[in-house]
């Protein structure tokens, strides 16, 4: 074979992924489970591309080197491979099976295990009986079941576009772009060693690129870029209170546009406290069409209902500075952990504060997490003496908290979290808060969960005050 066997391309395919552990490591979350997957394929990566470069080098060189060295050098380069395989699949099942159970998950896991570890013992085996690859003369020499070394590397990218296509509606459109793009580049160059260019390690490279190509599609907002969009919108805050307090003679067109510019502002926060939680993506709009419903069985004014729906946009700001591992613990809480979620009330009302247009904002963002009798937190309010708004949300906060999967449990049916409510009405809800919500649900007996639209289209066709 000899070092005409082109090695450039496995070099630069090194390099490409290098640099792309290096970048994912400053941009993304390390607590992310599709991120830390990514990374951990990019490295597994990295390790075969410098066996491969490693192998070719030895085994041009075979009879000078001891039997036993190449043979080891040899196995883990192909090990490397189907690690680097099989890492690539967790990668894509973690967002492919991301709304399957327990059990489809593990079935995959313990499946795709049991190969790899077959695959694994046949490895240690083929120094004994030579089926992949042996040695004669010094010489390397494909053995009979050669091709069985790739095909259970390659099974496992085909066991990809098998998931790939079965839950392609759980990949959003630049994930479906950037995973076509990876197979294309994967199988393109790998049928182009194989049969147009067999002394050109053009596979490598391949797959290099397909990795640059998924890197695009990761888009879990990191901490950083966080801090970066709250600071805009306090300046943008900022803004809007003295372009108000200087245009009293247009007040009411000025009110207006103010109305429009929040409500797109309020809605990107609300994005941004989502995006902290996979778990919890749409809370915050489902907390505020729940509560925007139970102000009108209130029979409360236009504005206040609109006031409530923004305010439960952002009852949750304060979680931009939890950090996302405590967001998505799987387990219990330690004490200690479970003091800085609390913290996240107090912090939201902090940061909310500055809104003297719109004290509703704080107030609820503070207050949410009251309980009627008193025992809840941050400052233990009881009755009335918790702000109206902050009742109300409170009694959607935890109605949609338990009907929504989180990383410790499934999501309960509504007639279970109806029964909660009912339970725990006057110690921990407002009564009359409770009341007003099991109205707005009876209007919906399949599950009011399903008609969030409905009760947010009025928002939709009709911005504006009217009082």
């Amino acid at each position: 074979m000899g070092l005409s066997y082109n090695i450039s391309f496995s070099i630069a395919a090194m390099i490409i992924v290098v640099l792309l552990v290096i970048v994912v490591s400053m941009q993304y979350s390390r607590t992310n489970l599709v991120n830390k997957r990514f990374r951990y394929f990019l490295v597994a990566s990295i390790v075969m591309f410098a066996l491969d470069i490693g192998t070719v080098i030895s085994n041009d060189h075979a009879s000078e080197l001891p039997v036993a060295v190449n043979f080891i050098l040899n196995s883990l380069y192909f090990f490397s491979g189907t690690v680097a395989a099989i890492l690539f699949f967790y990668y894509n099942v973690s967002v492919a099976l991301k709304d399957e159970g327990k059990k489809v998950k593990k079935a995959f896991y313990i499946t795709n295990l049991s190969v790899f570890a077959f695959y694994a013992v046949t490895l240690v085996l083929n120094g004994f009986f030579h089926f992949y690859f042996h040695f004669d003369g010094g010489a390397y020499t494909h053995g009979p079941a050669y091709l069985a070394v790739n095909a259970i590397s390659v099974g496992y990218i085909i066991e990809c576009v098998v998931v790939f296509i079965w839950k392609h509606r759980n990949f959003n459109t630049k994930q479906i772009i950037s995973s076509v793009l990876f197979y294309a580049c994967f199988f393109l160059s790998f049928i182009l060693q194989l049969f147009a260019f067999p002394d050109v390690l053009l596979s490598d490279f391949g797959s290099a690129l397909g990795a640059l190509i998924v890197f695009f599609s990761i888009e879990t907002p990191d901490y950083v870029k966080l801090v970066a969009t709250l600071n805009e919108l306090n300046e943008l805050k900022a803004s809007l209170e003295i372009q108000v307090a200087n245009r009293t003679d247009e007040l009411h067109r000025e009110k207006k546009s103010y109305e429009e510019l929040t409500l797109e502002t309020l809605s990107s926060l609300a994005h941004v406290i989502d995006a902290k939680d996979h778990y919890t993506v749409g809370h915050s709009f489902r907390v505020a069409a729940y509560a925007k419903g139970i102000a009108e069985e209130f029979g409360l004014p236009y504005a206040e209902r609109e006031r409530i729906y923004f305010a439960g946009l952002i009852h949750d700001v304060g979680k931009i500075g939890i950090n996302e591992a405590i967001l998505t613990k799987p387990g219990k809480l330690d004490p200690h952990e479970y003091a800085i979620i609390q913290s996240h009330s107090s912090l939201g009302g902090d940061i909310l504060k500055g809104i003297r247009e719109f004290p509703i904002f704080e107030q609820v963002a503070r207050s949410h997490h009251e309980r009627y009798d008193g025992t809840g937190y941050p400052d233990k309010l009881k009755g009335e003496d918790i702000p109206f708004a902050a009742r109300i949300v409170a009694v959607a906060d935890v109605f949609d908290a338990m009907t929504s999967d989180r990383s410790y449990r499934k999501a309960l049916a509504d007639e279970v979290a109806i029964k909660e409510l009912k339970d725990y009405s006057g110690t921990q809800f407002d009564p009359q808060a409770v009341q007003a919500f099991l109205r707005l649900h009876s209007r919906y007996p399949d599950s009011i969960r399903n008609h969030i639209d409905d009760l947010a289209a009025e928002i939709k066709e009709n911005n504006g005050y009217h009082d």
